[in-house]
């Protein structure tokens, strides 16, 4: 009895094991970030044409506490990744608060805490955001772009690359319907392309205001031939965006959600009045996005719809 209550004491005498160190380099605390933010600086690519790039990891609440130690995450991965959480290295200033907006929704228990990882872009963004070339470039205002098309390899750099590398240092979970993907614009191009070229390693898709613009169109036409089949896809355009994008959307929602193979309910398709191009009205309606991609259970898909929030992002 003596010797079994002597060892009880003992091992009450060990103090806890600290937590294992953190990845990466941590962001220090500054205005405009929440939480807990780590930089991978210049992660390298041995796809061709691909370069290395920064890649900011936000850590949900929690995350680093013991009692946590077991616990396991989805993952969301944006584009434009500088734009994310940091108003010093987002463009023009302009962030989406993706870290304000998850920290608020995972502590109200509307979506369950989530890792974050947001991809840095390159002077090649319009090439890697692109999964095929335009040849004519059809933009409207005279913008130098180039003619893309590299979108494949830098699809096949994230999953097979960047994804393997974020499951070893971090506590993910790895399958597809805990993997997300969210960018806006070309971002939004390059995120439905996901789903096309890559439907094992993500299941949930946001393309947040998509250059549906690209290619006259093309991405419309091969959804048309093959839709693809996400777990969920949320899509919005705001109607002060390019002209004729609204109706695009609107034309896309036709193609994808209805028939044998259409998206029924996992399709949220929305057209959002006085909606921009730009962060501050992407950031607007970002909780929407994070709970229907996220949530256990989200809200239903609709039909394009109407709201008084804007829809947002940078010019391509």
């Amino acid at each position: 009895m003596l010797e079994a209550l002597l060892a009880m004491l003992s091992l009450a005498a060990v103090p806890p094991a600290p937590p294992a160190p953190l990845p990466g380099t941590a962001v220090d605390p500054k205005p405009g970030i929440t939480g807990t933010v780590r930089m991978h600086a210049d992660v390298p690519s041995s796809v061709a044409g691909i370069r290395a790039r920064n890649v900011v990891v936000w850590l949900p609440p929690g995350y680093a506490d013991a009692a946590s130690a077991s616990a396991r995450y989805p993952v969301l991965y944006m584009h434009d990744g500088q734009n994310a959480f940091d108003p010093s290295t987002a463009f023009l200033g302009r962030e989406w608060h993706a870290d304000e907006v998850a920290d608020r929704l995972v502590r109200e228990g509307r979506i369950p805490p989530v890792i974050i990882v947001g991809i840095w872009n390159t002077p090649d963004r319009v090439a890697d955001y692109t999964p095929d070339q335009d040849p004519e470039e059809k933009r409207g205002d005279h913008k130098p772009q180039g003619r893309g098309g590299n979108g494949t390899a830098y699809l096949r750099w994230i999953a097979e690359e960047l994804k393997p590398m974020i499951d070893r240092a971090y506590r993910t979970r790895p399958d597809r319907a805990s993997t997300a993907m969210m960018g806006s614009s070309l971002g939004g191009i390059i995120s439905l392309a996901a789903a096309e070229e890559r439907p094992g390693a993500f299941g949930r898709i946001a393309a947040v205001s998509p250059s549906l613009w690209w290619n006259g169109g093309s991405v419309i036409e091969r959804w048309r031939a093959r839709t693809p089949q996400p777990d969920r896809l949320w899509m919005c355009m705001g109607d002060r965006e390019r002209a004729g994008l609204d109706d695009a959307l609107r034309r896309f929602e036709q193609v994808i959600r209805g028939g044998p193979q259409g998206l029924g309910d996992r399709l949220h398709a929305e057209v959002v009045p006085g909606g921009t191009h730009d962060e501050p009205s992407w950031s607007a309606r970002l909780d929407r996005i994070l709970v229907f991609l996220l949530a256990e259970r989200p809200p239903n898909g609709r039909q394009v719809s109407t709201s008084s929030t804007g829809c947002a992002g940078p010019g391509s």
